[in-house]
């Protein structure tokens, strides 16, 4: 009787145990090459996100929205996270951050036939450089841009600038170096694409984080969850395959 009894109680321990599976909803928007449901695997962040979760028994679903309804429905405990965004003061005080995800160089692109063997923010006011409107590369970029430390071409987009470059009207175009090399590759015809190259250093580095929603009872437990999914999938490899497959 006491062994039926024990049978009993641990077959329904592990029912409650199942039922209670974590289930994280994830708010993002379309940004490629990092996340859209038009990609393969949907991006190859969305991939690390997703193994890492997996690693913890995690069960995930992702939706997409812009990205202001996204982050505000983070924001209003809607859904559970929002993923890849950098750190501000304000995100820091609305979200608790999970650990980076990634890291975002930004810096820049020319052409290879145009020798450049020294790059910063000293010798930038030979070079007429190219930037989209709107766009935020960082404080030290931001703070040469608006004390006029070098000639700036604005564009409408990164696409725009990209033709610029490789019809000579620019010098530099500034980007992230992920997308940069994405877009180009989209943009122009191969044979254009290879003749332009990143400057080796890069100008600023950003990491980029999940934001997880305070308004949800198991935010902090869902960062900790995907926190140690990441570091097993960063030892057993698995990050660096997903990186390496998207060419990264």
């Amino acid at each position: 009787m006491h062994y039926f009894l024990a049978t009993l109680l641990f077959m329904f321990s592990g029912i409650s145990a199942q039922s209670a599976e974590l289930h994280v909803r994830i708010a993002s928007g379309e940004f490629q090459p990092y996340l859209s449901k038009s990609l393969r695997n949907e991006g190859f962040i969305t991939q690390i996100i997703k193994a890492a979760f997996k690693q913890q028994n995690v069960a995930v679903s992702i939706a997409y929205y812009p990205w202001k309804r996204s982050y505000n429905m983070v924001i209003k405990g809607e859904a559970d996270l929002t993923p890849y965004w950098v750190k501000t003061q304000e995100r820091e005080q609305l979200f608790i951050l999970s650990d980076p995800i990634n890291v975002v160089q930004y810096g820049f692109f020319h052409l290879k036939d145009k020798e450049i063997t020294h790059l910063d923010f000293s010798n930038l006011n030979k070079y007429k450089v190219g930037v989209s409107f709107g766009y935020s590369y960082g404080e030290a970029f931001d703070t040469a841009r608006k004390n006029q430390q070098f000639i700036c071409d604005e564009a409408p987009s990164d696409e725009v600038n990209i033709k610029k470059l490789i019809a000579k009207r620019i010098d530099l175009f500034t980007a992230d170096k992920i997308l940069g090399q994405y877009l180009i590759s989209k943009t122009l015809p191969a044979k254009d694409a290879e003749k332009i190259t990143f400057f080796p250093k890069n100008f600023s580095e950003k990491p980029v984080y999940l934001l997880i929603s305070k308004k949800i009872p198991n935010g902090e437990e869902i960062a900790d969850e995907f926190n140690k999914g990441l570091k097993k999938i960063k030892q057993n490899g698995e990050y660096q395959r997903i990186m390496q497959e998207a060419k990264i």
